[in-house]
């Protein structure tokens, strides 16, 4: 079985970033999980808990989600062989 890099790739840093925007604007909004997502955060570069922080980060998932994604699968293709 043949895995589509570019398939795997949308589909990790998609939900990837659509996580990392949900959980920051619920955070924001009721103040649930403010030093959960600030601790995560901090292990980011130029992260901030605030509206920008959480665009910030979901493209920055989106990004590394589908560059992870399109090696995993380009690897498995590789070894299934």
């Amino acid at each position: 079985m043949q895995l589509k890099p570019k398939a795997l790739g949308l589909t990790i840093g998609l939900l990837s970033g659509a996580w990392w925007l949900v959980m920051m604007a619920t955070s924001l909004t009721t103040g649930f999980g403010t030093r959960t997502l600030s601790t995560f955060g901090s292990y980011h570069p130029w992260f901030s808990y605030s509206w920008g922080g959480a665009l910030w980060m979901a493209v920055l998932h989106l990004i590394v989600g589908f560059v992870s994604g399109w090696i995993f699968a380009s690897l498995y293709n590789k070894l299934a062989e």
